[in-house]
C-alpha cells in the first residue's frame, strides 16, 4: 500500500514511543501527533484517520496515563509498526548512500 508524504510524516510520530512488546501502550492523541511531526495542525486529524483506514493505526476511545484518563487517541498496530520500521530503515539507507556518494553531510 502506498503512503502519501503526509501519512509518512504522521506515522513517524509513533517512532521511539516506549511500549515493549505491547502495541496497546503506543498510543497518541491528535495534539501529541502534532507535536511529534511537521504537519500543520489542520491536516493531523485527516491524515491520522487515513492511516487508521489503512490498518496502520487503531482508534482507542480511552487512553490512560499516570494521572488517570487521558482521552481518546490512536495506537500503532503491528502492521503500522512494521511499516514504520521500513520507513526508518529506508531513510537510513538513503542517508548512508548519500553520505557515501558525497551528496549529504548532515
Amino acid at each position: 500500500m502506498k503512503l502519501t508524504e503526509n501519512e509518512c510524516s504522521a506515522l513517524r510520530a509513533w517512532e521511539g514511543i516506549p511500549g515493549g512488546d505491547s502495541f496497546d501502550w503506543r498510543a497518541l492523541n491528535f495534539t501529541s501527533v502534532a507535536g511529534r511531526c511537521d504537519l500543520p495542525q489542520p491536516l493531523i486529524r485527516r491524515t491520522v484517520r487515513a492511516l487508521a483506514r489503512k490498518g496502520l493505526l487503531a482508534y482507542e476511545r480511552a487512553l490512560w496515563n499516570d494521572d488517570g484518563p487521558a482521552g481518546a487517541g490512536y495506537r500503532i498496530t503491528e502492521s503500522g509498526m512494521a511499516r514504520l520500521d521500513a520507513l526508518v530503515e529506508a531513510e537510513e539507507a538513503g542517508r548512508a548512500a548519500l553520505t557515501r556518494d558525497g551528496g549529504w553531510h548532515g
